[in-house]
């Protein structure tokens, strides 16, 4: 166990298991977490994932609005930290604050850097059909995620991997790695890498526009996009007003010569669909909006499906 007081930045559940390590190995001095939100359905106040760990073990806490405010700055200021760690905390972090820390912050960001700089990388990389990504730890600096890297691990992406069980897969992975690489750079025996800015690529947030189901797309790449898309914002097409979620599917062997989106089979073990190149989507799961989940030929029992979906 390393000396030294820590403190956290961090509001997603994916934070959760790097925020336990760091309780159970360090003295985690302070959890910054932003506002609760109200969402969902009936608006109800959102508590973050990380804001409820805090609270059970009874961890010093802050929810600043503003990152500026002199009372998050004071509260450093007393603690003295050894170093700050940035997990999915969603703000930039100014450089008053994350240059208090003796050894300043660092961010565990889920890409190999420069690879998929920004808000997304776990999805921008399971859509763009990647075998493989990682985890970085590196230093915050002036630049979204371009700072000096002080660690680096490579982890495979399964073929039928989505965001969901990456993400997961990554977090659990961070925990151990991320303990591991702070105590290194208490002792001195690690040294920070630049970034080569002319590798970077870049992973912008999510829209809800790009769950449309775009058939003029090869069908490996619509595939990709419900893996990348899972859980949120999904991949949807529309039968007249109604939104047809799909929740399953898979690349078929067929190929084609019709338009993208036309119907080419409809069976118990699933809906085929013309795709982009010749290619055939075939959907084995769908939610109709407001309804549960079924199979497409369950839902043609009591509907029923146009020659070609838009």
């Amino acid at each position: 166990m390393a000396s030294g007081d820590l403190v956290f930045f961090g509001t997603a559940a994916i934070g959760l298991p790097i925020i336990k390590e760091l309780n159970k190995n360090f003295c985690l001095r302070l959890v910054v977490t932003q506002p609760d939100r109200r969402g969902g359905r009936n608006r109800q106040w959102l508590v973050p994932a990380i804001k409820q760990f805090a609270l059970e073990n009874r961890l010093p806490l802050m929810q600043p609005p503003d990152l500026r405010e002199p009372e998050l700055e004071l509260a450093m200021r007393r603690i003295d930290p050894v170093i700050a760690v940035v997990v999915a905390y969603g703000q930039f972090i100014p450089r008053d604050i994350r240059s208090l820390p003796r050894h300043q912050t660092v961010n565990v960001h889920f890409s190999l850097l420069p690879a998929y700089r920004g808000a997304a990388p776990v999805q921008r990389a399971i859509q763009n059909g990647e075998s493989r990504s990682g985890i970085t730890i590196f230093e915050i600096s002036g630049r979204m995620d371009a700072g000096p890297v002080w660690a680096r691990e490579e982890i495979a992406i399964r073929p039928d991997d989505t965001t969901t069980s990456f993400q997961q897969r990554l977090g659990e992975r961070a925990a151990p790695f991320l303990r591991q690489t702070l105590e290194r750079i208490f002792a001195g025996t690690i040294s920070q890498t630049p970034q080569d800015d002319a590798q970077a690529s870049q992973a912008p947030p999510l829209d809800k526009k790009e769950g449309r189901t775009n058939w003029q797309l090869p069908a490996q790449r619509l595939y990709d996009c419900l893996r990348a898309f899972t859980p949120w914002p999904g991949l949807y097409f529309h039968l007249g007003s109604h939104q047809i979620k799909i929740l399953g599917a898979g690349v078929s062997q067929r190929v084609h010569r019709a338009q993208p989106g036309e119907i080419l089979e409809l069976t118990p073990q699933g809906l085929q669909v013309a795709c982009g190149l010749g290619t055939v989507l075939e959907i084995t799961a769908i939610q109709p909006e407001g309804k549960k989940a079924m199979s497409p030929w369950q839902f043609s029992l009591g509907n029923r499906f146009p020659g070609a979906l838009s």
